[in-house]
């Protein structure tokens, strides 16, 4: 019996790419042009216009200055690129390291959180939300916590969270509560 193995047996490896500032989206073209496959994590984030008084949202990358390059045999063409600076490497084989491998897994984790909204930054409106919305506190002691509206009103919410085992009430300003997804 021989040793082949099949290509499709190994999971998919992904490098970590560092772009130059301010260019994590240009560098990611960059490197998609070259024919490889890039992942950039985004989050939403919902600010107010300072000229026109509404709010907008856009789209920014989760991390700063990096982003997901698929590995192929082909994977040092992106240091060709204008806006990537490096790939990360690992220190442990000497000055030249090998890039460091992300699992697949890890960046399905990653975009999974994305698509559910997990980074999103989206205000939580007055008058737009309804009972049995998903809400996250934001800001102050009870920041990352995840409830659902439970009653509305004008400058707070009463949320259902889950705390030690159980569902508790707590009333939340609008001002440190976010959607959730």
């Amino acid at each position: 019996m021989t040793g082949h193995v099949n290509s499709q047996d190994i999971a998919p490896v992904w490098y970590i790419v560092k772009a130059r500032p301010s260019s994590v989206m240009r560098a990611g073209e960059e490197v998609l042009n070259l024919g490889m496959t890039v992942y950039i994590p985004q989050k939403r984030k919902e600010y107010r216009h300072p000229r026109q008084n509404r709010w907008t949202t856009k789209y920014c990358p989760i991390l700063e200055s990096y982003f997901f390059v698929l590995a192929t045999e082909h994977w040092a063409r992106a240091l060709g690129c204008e806006s990537v600076e490096r790939i990360l490497r690992s220190k442990e084989a000497g000055d030249q390291g090998l890039p460091v491998p992300v699992p697949d897994a890890t960046v399905a984790t990653v975009r999974e959180a994305q698509e559910a909204g997990e980074f999103d930054e989206l205000k939580v409106h007055g008058r737009m939300v309804k009972v049995g919305d998903a809400v996250r506190v934001s800001e102050g002691a009870l920041a990352g916590l995840k409830g659902t509206v439970d009653a509305t009103g004008d400058e707070q919410l009463t949320i259902l969270v889950s705390m030690l085992g159980r569902q508790v009430k707590t009333k939340v300003p609008l001002e440190i509560l976010a959607r959730n997804g």
